[in-house]
């Protein structure tokens, strides 16, 4: 019952849920009430925190996507049109995650103070996260194509 394939299946499927889970919440949740309540100063401050450790998250459980899964596509054995478009979504969705906490993060984090530009960089960061996530829930909406087959998949489209 208990495989080494289920097992790196397991940690797959918790690496983006940690991912996906915390850049929504943070989006959705975090940040409004953050503008809402703090001022500009005190929201510069808690927000560089923020990115710094939801970065080190985010990109350490991208990191783990990548590693479990090579190993999944070595247990199917083979690469299908539809894994093909799975991994270049991946490829463009590690790209925009490294850009949003790599480039626009460290530019929040190095801001002298609030700052139209800093609101700015919080703007595009909250819409290349938005972005982000959206792809990767593609993402796992083909990978339920996977699972159940290319005749499934076909049988789904028509």
């Amino acid at each position: 019952m208990f495989s080494l394939r289920f097992a790196v299946l397991f940690v797959h499927i918790v690496a983006v849920i940690v991912a996906l889970g915390g850049s929504l919440f943070s989006t959705f949740a975090l940040t409004p009430v953050l503008i809402s309540e703090l001022d500009p100063v005190a929201r510069l401050r808690v927000s560089r925190r923020i990115v710094r450790r939801l970065g080190a998250i985010v990109l350490t459980s991208l990191a783990v996507l990548v590693v479990t899964g090579i190993f999944n596509v070595l247990f199917i054995g083979g690469v299908s049109i539809l894994l093909a478009i799975k991994l270049i979504l991946v490829v463009v969705a590690i790209g925009l995650a490294l850009y949003q906490y790599g480039n626009i993060g460290t530019q929040i984090w190095r801001a002298a103070g609030p700052s139209p530009e800093v609101a700015e960089l919080q703007a595009r960061f909250r819409r290349v996260g938005l972005t982000v996530g959206a792809i990767v829930l593609l993402i796992v909406y083909l990978s339920i194509g996977l699972t159940r087959g290319s005749g499934a998949i076909v049988a789904s489209i028509r």
